[in-house]
């Protein structure tokens, strides 16, 4: 989905980077507070990455299957670890949009997409919209690439309509 939204994007003119927060280490928020005294989470990790491409992006993408109605515990991890976001006024990106795929046929993809939004909120992104594609436990990746590129194309011209 993800790679085939960054195609899409593409034709658009808009380039993309995907960070894979599976393949990184990020330990969980503890709520320490000390976030609150200058924006800065004092846990030393992979999140940082995440922090800068954010602080560098015009669009967040967050992608995610769904796990029990929610996102992932990796994509919810990563969510929680923005807490410093309420405390400082660091560039972010304008726009936010989410990917979502449900293996069964019919997924509960709105409680995902209202953890998304309230990221988005917080972070004063404007909310363009999500993709759920359900029964991807029985798709071929054409089925899922496909909405996907489309996917990538409307939020691009979305993007630019707005620039």
């Amino acid at each position: 989905m993800c790679r085939s939204f960054s195609k899409g994007l593409a034709v658009r003119g808009i380039s993309s980077d995907m960070i894979f927060p599976i393949e990184m280490n990020i330990g969980h928020c503890t709520g320490c507070g000390d976030c609150s005294k200058d924006g800065k989470c004092i846990i030393s990790d992979d999140m940082s990455i995440i922090d800068e491409a954010f602080e560098n992006s015009g669009l967040l993408v967050l992608a995610s299957p769904v796990h029990f109605s929610g996102p992932s515990s990796i994509i919810k991890t990563v969510i929680d670890r923005f807490q410093p976001v309420w405390f400082t006024d660091k560039r972010h990106p304008a726009f936010a949009a989410a990917l979502l795929s449900g293996g069964g046929p019919a997924p509960a993809f709105s409680h995902s997409v209202s953890i998304f939004k309230a990221l988005s909120n917080t972070a004063e992104m404007e909310w363009l919209g999500h993709l759920g594609i359900s029964g991807t436990d029985e798709k071929e990746i054409g089925d899922v690439s496909d909405p996907s590129f489309e996917y990538g194309k409307d939020i691009g011209s979305m993007i630019n309509g707005r620039r």
